[in-house]
């Protein structure tokens, strides 16, 4: 019960205003034009823009732009993927919150992680000389993690992007029910529910890069790490140019 009692107390300090290195270098790109959208991705852009006009959220204003793929165009990651992933995610931020090593030998252990991590994640997870910024791009993938847990039902909703995700609560989904049972009861979601949170961050993640292109705040209070790292997740999760891991674009 070592770990568990720790974990009540992660993920508590990380303040709001922190970024990743990956999201202070996320290009500012303008979206593909005269796109000839499917009624399905026309269907998927209104339903995010209703939702982002809920909140006072700025949409783009191009009809001919900024979509995802269309269903038949998108093949997912299969479930075992995303729970590889999961695992993998978990360990990082258990790692930067400085858990003991005997604690994290036992997790990397028990749950196979060293065949789960990317070369990039291998050299912050046994390296020696590992740096704050690295600490704190593997402290900010917990809120992928918490994603990953919705894809894989483990979380029921997604809440709206301002607050940060429990990690404890997170966590715990996976140390109790090792990596057997976390395989077992995991139910990745339909191409149809992750296209549509796809789409929607998408338009949030669009909100916020305009934002900071004005010096503004993010608007209707959104944490754009949050979002960011959601919205990496979900181009992940949906293969978006076939890219790895530590390669993946969020260019809105």
């Amino acid at each position: 019960m070592g770990i568990l009692k720790k974990l009540f107390g992660f993920g508590k300090d990380k303040p709001n205003e922190e970024s990743s290195e990956y999201m202070e270098a996320q290009p500012i790109t303008i979206p593909v034009e005269d796109i000839v959208a499917t009624k399905e991705q026309i269907e998927r852009r209104a339903k995010s823009e209703d939702f982002c006009k809920s909140y006072n959220i700025p949409v783009y204003k191009n009809p001919n732009a900024l979509f995802v793929d269309a269903e038949e165009d998108v093949t997912l990651r299969t479930q075992d993927e995303v729970v590889d992933r999961a695992l993998a995610l978990c360990y990082l931020g258990l790692k930067s919150e400085e858990l003991e090593q005997v604690h994290l030998d036992k997790f990397d252990l028990d749950f196979n992680i060293k065949a789960k991590l990317t070369d990039e994640e291998k050299r912050y997870a046994y390296g020696e000389n590992t740096t704050e910024k690295q600490q704190t791009n593997a402290n900010w993938r917990y809120e992928s993690l918490h994603l990953l847990l919705w894809a894989l039902s483990y979380i029921d909703d997604l809440s709206y992007p301002e607050e940060l995700c429990n990690v404890a609560d997170d966590v715990t989904i996976i140390y109790e029910l090792k990596e057997q049972k976390f395989r077992a009861q995991a139910k990745l979601r339909t191409k149809k529910e992750i296209l549509d949170q796809a789409d929607l961050i998408l338009r949030l993640n669009w909100a916020c890069v305009s934002a900071r292109i004005k010096n503004e705040a993010s608007p209707s209070g959104l944490n754009s790490s949050i979002v960011y790292e959601r919205h990496y997740s979900l181009n992940w999760l949906i293969q978006l140019m076939n890219q790895d891991w530590d390669d993946v674009t969020t260019d809105t």
